[in-house]
């Protein structure tokens, strides 16, 4: 039997990994946790550009590119090829887990379109629930100037660009509504497509 897979999907101080331990503990089943961070933090550093010029390593990896508007500064990430076949090697290592019987969640960043389609083709068939996590801005601006080692900026520019990826089959808000709520909404949500058989969407 395949186990489940829930992928959050949402901006930079959303609320995503919180509510990826509070389905850990709330869930009766054990969840293995899968980040886009993890990886992230897994590549050679010279993959890891800012403002990297094209045809540099930091280019064709995860570049994250600052820039001014209307005199503030807003950092955008970019996805290079070697990014996206860093995201393709992650997206065939949670397939593997679910498909030995392993629930997953992936605490994810979804932002290029040829990574949402990657990941819908390489899940299909399996029991996956696709979860947009969202924060009202105030509060996520709030919380990406608390955060030590986040551009400022970052979340904003990702907001749009969450939404369009995928077809989701559940929104849920973490501005006012507690990690604890939101799993067990999730995890409601899970069950009951489980029960109908329901598997990955398709991308927009």
């Amino acid at each position: 039997m395949t186990g489940n897979v829930i992928v959050l999907n949402g901006t930079s101080s959303a609320g995503k990994t919180t509510l990826a331990k509070a389905i850990q503990t709330s869930a009766d089943e054990p969840y293995q946790l899968f980040a886009f961070d993890q990886f992230r933090d897994g590549l050679p550093d010279r993959y890891r550009g800012l403002n990297s010029p094209e045809g540099s390593p930091g280019y064709a990896g995860l570049n994250v590119v600052a820039a001014p508007d209307a005199g503030v500064v807003k950092a955008y990430i970019k996805l290079g090829t070697h990014a996206l076949t860093m995201l393709h090697g992650m997206h065939q290592a949670i397939a593997s887990f679910a498909r030995t019987g392993h629930h997953v969640i992936v605490d994810h960043y979804v932002n290029h379109p040829d990574a949402a389609d990657d990941l819908v083709s390489t899940f299909a068939g399996l029991n996956t629930t696709l979860v947009r996590v969202v924060c009202e801005r105030p509060e996520l601006l709030r919380r990406e100037s608390l955060r030590p080692g986040r551009f400022p900026g970052t979340a904003e520019t990702q907001r749009e660009v969450m939404n369009e990826c995928f077809k989701y089959d559940l929104t849920v808000d973490s501005t006012h509504t507690s990690a604890t709520a939101l799993a067990r909404e999730v995890l409601t949500h899970v069950a009951n497509a489980a029960k109908q058989g329901i598997t990955i969407n398709d991308t927009l």
